[in-house]
């Protein structure tokens, strides 16, 4: 059985692009990656991708609280640096 990804709670203030963090887009929570964040007078404007390569954007107010995958940039497949189990 595969274990799914850990994840935790963070503010959308420390996402960073190459994040995974979890969307509601109408029909539940879906992980998406983070791949722009630009910052606005009342927070952020975050461009996403889903697994196939589509983006869109959303508003989010500062200081809002995201579900962050901890299987995100450095453990992926796309992380510039391999990385191995001690």
């Amino acid at each position: 059985m595969c274990e799914a990804p850990a994840s935790s709670y963070r503010l959308i203030d420390d996402v960073t692009p190459g994040d995974i963090i979890a969307v509601d887009r109408g029909s539940g929570e879906q992980p998406y990656k983070v791949v722009f964040k630009d910052s606005t007078d009342a927070g952020y404007v975050v461009t996403f991708q889903d697994d196939d390569g589509e983006t869109f954007q959303l508003d989010l107010a500062a200081g809002t609280t995201v579900t962050r995958s901890l299987e995100s940039k450095w453990e992926s497949a796309q992380s510039p640096t391999p990385h191995t189990e001690v």
